[in-house]
């Protein structure tokens, strides 16, 4: 392996009239070309510079525009109210119905299946209570003959319309598979306030 010396200062192979070199190259490139062609190039450069500057800038403010709307939803979103379990309970019970209101909601499940095209012929409801819950369960049975859209667009409305409507089971049966209409057994349990629990 070759010594490395390190006494000498190592030296580039540069010729000591570079600058003159250049600026004679330039002079000549000025008279071939002529100024038009020179101010031309500086122009082209100019205007590729300010396009980069611009992108930049448009950069720059649509990460600043996304910052300010972030902090802006941030700022309106209201802060949640800490839920503890006896505020939990007590919103669950004045958002449950009270229990003279019971007809007024089966009017309203008979409407929406009325809207939806499902023909009513029958019902079974049952009330059940429950001594450890303060509220009521009311069984709703329907038994019911339609399409299988209507029953799946009744099935979605009557959630959405009773809030405290919910879909305990159902279960469908076709005859023949090229039958249009299906039975279903749809088994809803409607949750009220039992009447002691009046408020």
């Amino acid at each position: 392996m070759a010594a490395v010396k390190t006494g000498k200062a190592t030296k580039l192979g540069i010729a000591p009239n570079v600058a003159s070199r250049v600026v004679w190259e330039a002079r000549r490139q000025l008279r071939l070309t002529g100024a038009g062609a020179v101010i031309g190039v500086a122009s082209a450069m100019l205007a590729l510079l300010a396009q980069w500057h611009a992108t930049q800038l448009e950069q720059q403010q649509a990460a600043l525009t996304a910052q300010l709307n972030t902090a802006a939803r941030t700022a309106a979103t209201p802060r949640a109210p800490v839920v503890t379990t006896a505020s939990g309970v007590a919103a669950f019970f004045n958002h449950l119905p009270p229990h003279d209101m019971i007809p007024d909601q089966l009017k309203e499940l008979v409407r929406v299946a009325q809207q939806s095209g499902i023909p009513l012929s029958k019902a079974e409801y049952k009330p059940e209570q429950d001594a450890s819950a303060g509220f009521l369960r009311y069984r709703i049975t329907l038994p019911v003959k339609a399409d299988f859209a209507n029953v799946q667009s009744f099935l979605i409305t009557a959630l959405q319309t009773l809030p405290t409507l919910t879909l305990e089971s159902v279960t469908f049966k076709r005859e023949q598979i090229e039958a249009g209409d299906v039975e279903a057994r749809i088994q809803f349990v409607l949750l009220v306030r039992r009447q002691e629990e009046r408020r």
